[in-house]
C-alpha cells in the first residue's frame, strides 16, 4: 500500500541517516583522540625543553629539605647551591651534619668540631646531575610521566640500579622536588625538597671545607 511504502522508505532514510550519524561520530572521536594525543606530546616535549633549562640553570638557589634514610629515620634541614652548581646541605639540630658536594668530591661531618672527611665521587650521579658537561638530555629522552609529577633517572651504570639517582619535578612546570639516591648497597636515601628560592647569590660560608 501507499502508506507502507512511504514507512519502507522512512526506515531506509532513518537507518542510512543513523549510519551517516555514526561515522560522523566515530571520525570526531578519532580526531579528538589525535589531538589530545598530539597535545600530550607537545606538552612532554615542552617539559623537556623547560626541564633542561631548569636543570642547566641551577644556580644561587636556596631551600629546605627533609630527609628519609633507608631504616626511616628522618632528619631536616637546609641546603644551597652556589654559582658554580656546587651544592652543601646543613642539617637542623641536633644533627650537625654538614655534607657539601663541589670539585668532583664529597665532604662530610657529623659534627661541627670535626674536620671534614672528603671523598672523590667521579661517577655520582648527584654530580651527574649537577655538572655543565652532563647528556642530560638522555635522562630526560627516558622520563616517566605519573600525574603531576616528572621522574627522570640518572644512572651511571646502565641497566643497574646501584649508585642511581631519581629526581622528581612538577609537571607540567618543572620544579625540582625530589630526590631518590641508591647507593652501592641499594639503600635507598629520599630527600624532599621545599622554599626553593633563586637569589642573586649564596654566600661562601656554606661551602667552606677547611
Amino acid at each position: 500500500t501507499h502508506r507502507e511504502r512511504e514507512s519502507f522508505f522512512e526506515v531506509r532514510f532513518m537507518s542510512k541517516f543513523l549510519k551517516f550519524y555514526l561515522i560522523i561520530i566515530l571520525l570526531s572521536c578519532s580526531a579528538l583522540a589525535d589531538i589530545k594525543e598530539e597535545n600530550a606530546t607537545n606538552t612532554l616535549n615542552t617539559w623537556k625543553q623547560e626541564t633542561k633549562f631548569y636543570i642547566d640553570n641551577f644556580y644561587n638557589l636556596t631551600g629546605t629539605f627533609t630527609q628519609i634514610d633507608y631504616v626511616g629515620n628522618i632528619s631536616k634541614g637546609n641546603f644551597w647551591i652556589n654559582n658554580k652548581k656546587e651544592i652543601a646541605f646543613h642539617y637542623n639540630p641536633p644533627y650537625e651534619t654538614v655534607i657539601i658536594y663541589k670539585s668532583g668530591k664529597l665532604f662530610f661531618k657529623e659534627r661541627k668540631s670535626e674536620s671534614f672527611q672528603n671523598y672523590s665521587i667521579n661517577n655520582n650521579p648527584i654530580l651527574e646531575l649537577l655538572e655543565n658537561n652532563s647528556n642530560i638530555n638522555k635522562y630526560l629522552n627516558s622520563s616517566i610521566i605519573d600525574g603531576n609529577i616528572g621522574k627522570i633517572t640518572i644512572n651511571v651504570n646502565e641497566g643497574n640500579e646501584r649508585n642511581s639517582l631519581e629526581v622528581v619535578f612538577d609537571y607540567p612546570k618543572p620544579v625540582l622536588r625530589q630526590w631518590k639516591y641508591i647507593d652501592h648497597q641499594k639503600k635507598e636515601t629520599n630527600i624532599f625538597f621545599s622554599k626553593l628560592n633563586f637569589v642573586e647569590s649564596v654566600q661562601k660560608q656554606y661551602f667552606v671545607t677547611k
